[in-house]
Formats: C-alpha cells, sequence, structure tokens
C-alpha cells in the first residue's frame, strides 16, 4: 500500500471514529473524553498558531 493509499485509508477511518463518537448520547464517557482532547487539541492549535504569527511578526515576514 502506498503512502497515500494509506492516508486515505486512515481518513475514513477516523471520519468513521468521528461519526460514531458523535451518535453517542452526551453522556457517555467516551463521548466527554473526545470533547476533552478535541478542546485540548484546539488549545494547542491556537498556541502554535499565535507563536508562529509572533515569530512572523518579529521576522516582519
Amino acid at each position: 500500500m502506498t503512502v497515500k493509499g494509506w492516508a486515505i485509508t486512515a481518513g475514513v477511518g477516523a471520519a468513521a471514529g468521528a461519526v460514531a463518537v458523535l451518535m453517542m448520547p452526551r453522556t457517555n464517557p467516551t463521548r466527554r473524553l473526545a470533547a476533552k482532547a478535541a478542546n485540548k487539541m484546539e488549545d494547542v492549535a491556537w498556541k502554535v498558531s499565535d507563536a508562529v504569527s509572533s515569530k512572523m511578526e518579529e521576522l516582519d515576514l
């Protein structure tokens, strides 16, 4: 399997897993854990974005 094929398969699998988690009741521990993980990833993404922006401003890019 090529890297492209593997990436597509992994993406489809992740999407199917996300849909399955979203179909669970909100009180389900798995859904709560997934929500916490998503929130942490969003926080990290914002921190990285802010760090990159500040470095670009320092370099006048």
